[in-house]
């Protein structure tokens, strides 16, 4: 149950990313630069993610989840599917402690 327990946040953040792939994928009428930024922030989790199993110490709170949060306040108001999307994954970044 343990061993379940300290992947929990790694598999909702996998279903996070799912997620924001999809909705990108699905036509979502979102701008250029903002693809582009979510696009950058999906590369840089992985990249973060990993870091992590390669057992080097994560940044915590480090620019990863720095550029989540940017996006979130971002994409509150304009496209609030993303911003839900995002919120979930700054969960799973602290929970990972990324």
């Amino acid at each position: 149950m343990r061993a379940e327990l300290k992947y929990m946040p790694r598999r909702q953040l996998k279903q996070a990313l799912g997620a924001l792939h999809r909705e990108l994928e699905s036509g979502a009428t979102i701008g250029p630069d903002e693809r582009a930024a979510l696009q950058q922030a999906i590369r840089e989790i992985h990249e973060a993610l990993e870091r992590a199993d390669t057992a080097r110490k994560p940044e915590l709170g480090g620019p990863v989840s720095k550029r989540v949060a940017e996006l979130i306040e971002s994409f509150e108001t304009s496209h609030p599917r993303f911003a839900e999307i995002l919120r979930s994954m700054s969960e799973s970044l602290a929970n990972l402690g990324i």
